[in-house]
């Protein structure tokens, strides 16, 4: 089974112009970890089917390699199917899905879905508005660089400093 599906992999690879061999190695060989459960892996075919990049762009194929990944606790790939149910691409959209998927990859560290969970709480679009949890949120985010998380954090504990711990 693994055989046939490299062998088809190189043959689309080499009719759509990807005939180096570097390339059409590489792919192989994250197709085989991936098949051995290599969270990684999946993670990265994901990405390549989602965007379409040495493989022809599939939402579909993508879901399953992001799922497989995020079984295994991959903040990325959970973050990214998170999106794909979000927006009902390759999937039928599912929000509570996707809402879940978004507070695993948000606890496991992934930035953007710490970011997305603190706009979503700060505006109360499609959970129950919470300041608390929207600074809690853009703190995690914050604390890892992005920008977008400090400035919108600053601005909340400027309006509601008692919050942020500044106002007693």
């Amino acid at each position: 089974m693994i055989k046939n599906l490299l062998i088809l992999f190189v043959v689309l690879l080499v009719s759509a112009g990807f005939s180096q061999p570097a390339f059409a190695d590489s792919l192989a060989s994250t197709l085989k970890k991936a098949e051995q459960g290599d969270a990684s892996a999946n993670y990265r075919l994901g990405l390549a089917y989602s965007k379409g990049s040495g493989v022809r762009q599939d939402y579909r194929q993508a879901v399953a390699f992001f799922a497989k990944a995020a079984e295994n606790g991959h903040a990325d790939a959970q973050y990214e199917l998170a999106c794909l149910y979000y927006t009902g691409m390759g999937v039928e959209r599912d929000a509570q899905k996707a809402r879940s998927l978004y507070v695993q990859a948000a606890e496991h560290g992934n930035v953007e879905a710490q970011y997305f969970l603190a706009r979503k709480y700060d505006q109360g679009r499609g959970v129950k508005k919470s300041h608390k949890k929207a600074v809690f949120w853009y703190k995690k985010a914050a604390d890892q660089g992005h920008a977008n998380a400090a400035e919108h954090l600053r601005k909340l504990c400027e309006a509601r400093p008692a919050l942020c711990g500044d106002g007693g």
